[in-house]
């Protein structure tokens, strides 16, 4: 409780990021480097899933303007080689080269989740007419596991 007596997050819970794609696992990578808790949950078997259905077109966008910092630092650190900063990647190279290795990374493997699908996310313990120190409440995130179970989560807010 605050010095309100209104509740307040745990400090302990992760962060959830939906989706495992470029987005998704730089903002994991992001968190990391706050000294902050990722989970990351992604629909697909894979991580880049919705990446993976265009592997074969060519992004408009060189690699320089593709790589976010922090996640090529976390790259860099595990001896990575990164591409031709100009080269224009596809589908296939941005999924191979670039999320994969990163998602491999034991900073960021045990925090993703696959094949779970995200179908709703409230606030902790409240109902839609109650809403005392709402803004300082987790949020319960229902999943749908890969078996079609319910599970609920609890997250940072």
């Amino acid at each position: 409780m605050d010095p309100d007596g209104a509740p307040t997050a745990h400090t302990g819970l992760p962060v959830v990021v939906i989706g495992a794609g470029p987005v998704g696992l730089a903002a994991a990578a992001h968190l990391l480097d706050r000294g902050l808790e990722p989970l990351v949950l992604e629909a697909g078997p894979q991580v880049g899933a919705n990446v993976a259905q265009w592997r074969h077109v060519q992004l408009f966008s060189p690699w320089c303007l593709v790589l976010d910092p922090v996640s090529v630092r976390l790259l860099d650190q595990a001896g990575w080689t990164g591409p031709d900063p100009d080269a224009l990647p596809t589908g296939a190279d941005l999924l191979d080269d670039y999320l994969t290795p990163l998602a491999a990374l034991p900073a960021l493997a045990g925090r993703i989740r696959l094949h779970t699908t995200v179908v709703a996310v409230a606030r902790h313990d409240l109902d839609k007419v109650r809403s005392p120190g709402r803004d300082q409440l987790p949020f319960q995130v229902r999943v749908r596991d890969r078996h079609g179970q319910l599970h609920d989560l609890q997250a940072r807010r």
